[in-house]
Formats: structure tokens, C-alpha cells, sequence
């Protein structure tokens, strides 16, 4: 019943964002909604490349060590301090590349000033109430926290209709309105983690600064090239300078967003079990994999059976996107499951082969052009999609690593006096 509930709580969350997405395709010009899909790119990268593996640290030595509040409140605040010093460093060059996206897509020097503000209160909210917000998983409060997130999409649902309604809505209103309830979470998450934590323990100890250091420091070169890559094919697009194609790339996207109440669940509850798994993980592993894999191969049968079905919550500016549609819908299948795969691994520690999605994004990057006519959107849309296979080789070899050292096996069975037996495979 608990995972039916946080099912149907990630659903109306993410569902009820999904919609106000929609909704602003169909109310926003194309050139409007050119700059603020550029916003929202960035705000995705900016909340991954702060983090760095910082979560997958933090939730390594919740899975070892929880119940334990007093190592929780110590590993929560080693957590946030290498979160500050990464984002010293990694900020200000991505908030460049945003102004750059952003001025090529045709905003003026006022609006690109005023937007990268409000990339900076989102960057100060998402370090406020993400990452330490995994406490909360462990804590089992899961249900509380998505019942907050689903009223805080509700409340941005009708704020976004009454900006509209008055005849306000552009790209700078809607990200406004994104950044106020980014920052009505902050207050929630940090009364309900003083409320878990104890006071008077938050001081960070050499053990845990190591091990979030060593796994940050083994996943924050792969995070920034996440980033970057995450960004080719607006690059492509501000290259050809087809704003509309930065527009319909956006409002395919939005499509694949129903896929992401999946990767809700699994960080609510998949991930906190399964990095405290101590019997059958391997079996575990796959079983979770493949259940989740399901919506999204569900996704791509729609958008191959009954693409006008979905094209229609896009709006009529990007009608007739057919053939797009279904790339679209694949490449956010392909995201969301070698996502998964990678998350589930990751928040165990094991993300010690991020290196081997170098050298596979780049030989991509290489054939792509004599492969793909990357001046349409059909080919920029194959290109983003090929783009996973950087992920995926990662995961296939973090996986055959694990399972060659035994990490994935069952533990060994002990005898009465205490030989190890064979491992039960």
C-alpha cells in the first residue's frame, strides 16, 4: 500500500507539473517558449552538476548506517559543505553557457540579466531542500513530502492560469513563478528535517567527508559532461539559429516528462531499499529494473499507435510532428531506463566506470554528423538520443564489475563454526 501511495502521490505531482508544461506550449509563442526551454535545461543541469555524486555519497552512508539519526545528521551536513564548494566552482561557467543559449534564441541582453537571476534563486532553493531531502526517504516520510510536492505543482497549476488569464504569461513570468515555489518547499523540508535530525550533531566527520569526496570526485567530471552534452542539441539548434526547433524540441520533451513519476517512485522508494539490500540483490537489481522499464516501452508503443493523440497536449504549433514524436519518445525511454539502471548502482557506491561515457559520447559526436542531417529536427532529435549510450555502456560495466566481485551476489552462508560455504547464486 505504501508504494501504491507514493505511486499515486508522484503521479499527481509530477502529473500536475506536466499539465502547467503543456499548458504553457499552447500559451506561449514559439519564441517565447524557445527561451524558456532553454531555462529549464539549465535549471536540470545546474541541479545535477551541484550535486556531483553528492547524493549518491550521502545515500551510501544512509544505507550503512541508518537508523542511526546522530551519523544521519553528520553525513546530511558533509553532504551540503561539498556541495558549496563544487558549486563555487561549477556556477558561474554554466551560468554563462545559459546567457549564451539564451541570447541566441533571440532574448534581449534585459531579459537574459533577469532570467540568469532567477537561475541563481533556483540554484539557492533546489541547495536548501534537495539532496538533504533524502533523509526524509529513509525516514519514511516519503508520503509527506510528495504531498507537499503535489501541492505545491497544484498551486503553480493556477497561478501559471491566472498569469495567463490576465494576459501576463511570457517566458520571464513563467520561470518566476517556477522560482517562488522552488522556494516555498525550502521552509517544509528543513522544519522536517530538524524534526528527524538532533541538534547539536550536524558537525561533518573525516569518514564521511572521505567517502562523499571519493565517490564526488569519481562523479562530478562525469556529471559535468553530462551537462554538457545535455546541451549539444540546443548548441546545434542556436547554431543552424532555429529558434522553432529549440520550441518543438522543448515541447517533445514534454512528453517524456510522463515517464518521470516513474523516476519519482524509484527515488522515493526503490532506491532507499535497495542501497540497504543485503539478500538477492542481483535478483533485486533486474526485478526493479525491468518492472520500471515498462511505462517507458508504453510510451513508445503510444507514439508509434496513436502519435495524434499525444501531439494534441502539445498544442497546434507542433502538429503533424509525427516521426519526431516517436524519436522523441524513444530517446526519453532510452534516458529513463539506463537512468535507472545507473541511479540504482550509483546509490550503492558503485560508480567507479562514469569515465567509459567519454570516449562513447564522443565517437557519437563524430559519426553523428555523416550519419544524421543535423540541420532538421529529425536529426537533432536522433543525435539527442543516441546520446544515452554514454550512460548505458557505464552502467553495463559497473554492473559486470559488481557482479565479478560478488557485490551484487548474496552474502556467504556461515556454518556453526563459522567457515564460509559457497555463495547461493
Amino acid at each position: 500500500m505504501k508504494a501504491l501511495s507514493i505511486f499515486v502521490y508522484a503521479v499527481l505531482s509530477q502529473g500536475l507539473g506536466a499539465v502547467t508544461g503543456l499548458l504553457l506550449a499552447h500559451w506561449l509563442s514559439v519564441g517565447d517558449y524557445a527561451i524558456y526551454t532553454v531555462t529549464g535545461a539549465i535549471v536540470g543541469a545546474m541541479s545535477i552538476i551541484t550535486k556531483g555524486g553528492i547524493h549518491f555519497g550521502l545515500n551510501a552512508i544512509l544505507g550503512r548506517t541508518w537508523p542511526d539519526r546522530k551519523r544521519a545528521a553528520q553525513a546530511t551536513q558533509a553532504a551540503l559543505d561539498q556541495r558549496k564548494r563544487i558549486s563555487a566552482f561549477l556556477l558561474p561557467p554554466l551560468l554563462i553557457v545559459a546567457g549564451v543559449l539564451m541570447y541566441r534564441n533571440h532574448a534581449t541582453l534585459v531579459l537574459v540579466a533577469a532570467l540568469l537571476l532567477t537561475l541563481l534563486a533556483m540554484w539557492y532553493f533546489d541547495m536548501q531542500s534537495r539532496v538533504v531531502d533524502q533523509v526524509l526517504l529513509f525516514a519514511n516520510r516519503a508520503p509527506a513530502l510528495q504531498s507537499l510536492d503535489v501541492g505545491l505543482s497544484g498551486a503553480r497549476l493556477l497561478l501559471s492560469w491566472g498569469v495567463y488569464l490576465l494576459g501576463l504569461q511570457s517566458a520571464l513570468a513563467a520561470s518566476l513563478v517556477n522560482t517562488l515555489f522552488a522556494g516555498l518547499r525550502v521552509p517544509f523540508v528543513r522544519r522536517w528535517l530538524r524534526r528527524e535530525l538532533p541538534a547539536g550533531a550536524a558537525a561533518p566527520v573525516a569518514e564521511d567527508q572521505r567517502s562523499i569526496r571519493a565517490i564526488t570526485r569519481r562523479q562530478i567530471p562525469m556529471d559535468a559532461f553530462y551537462c554538457l552534452q545535455s546541451q549539444f542539441a540546443f548548441g546545434i539548434v542556436a547554431y543552424y539559429g532555429a529558434a522553432g526547433q529549440t520550441a518543438a524540441i522543448g515541447a517533445l520533451s514534454r512528453i517524456g516528462q510522463l515517464l518521470v513519476p516513474v523516476s519519482i517512485v524509484v527515488g522515493a522508494y526503490v532506491i532507499p531499499r535497495f542501497a540497504q539490500a543485503r539478500e538477492h540483490v542481483l535478483r533485486q537489481y533486474l526485478g526493479w529494473l525491468l518492472l520500471a522499464s515498462l511505462p517507458a516501452c508504453a510510451l513508445v508503443l503510444l507514439a508509434w499507435l496513436w502519435p495524434g493523440l499525444l501531439l494534441r497536449l502539445i498544442g497546434s504549433n507542433y502538429a503533424g510532428l509525427n516521426l519526431e514524436l516517436l524519436i522523441a519518445c524513444v530517446g526519453a525511454a532510452a534516458y529513463s531506463i539506463v537512468g535507472i539502471a545507473w541511479e540504482l548502482l550509483a546509490n550503492r557506491g558503485l560508480n567507479h566506470f562514469n569515465f567509459i561515457q567519454v570516449p562513447m559520447v564522443i565517437a557519437w559526436c563524430l559519426a553523428a554528423p555523416h550519419l544524421l542531417d543535423l540541420s532538421t529536427l529529425e536529426g537533432v532529435l536522433w543525435f539527442d538520443a543516441g546520446l544515452s549510450s554514454g550512460l548505458a555502456a557505464a552502467a553495463l560495466c559497473e554492473l559486470a564489475s559488481a557482479i565479478r566481485a560478488g557485490r551484487l551476489l548474496p552474502p556467504p552462508v556461515l556454518s556453526v563454526n563459522g567457515a564460509a560455504n559457497e555463495y547461493i547464486r
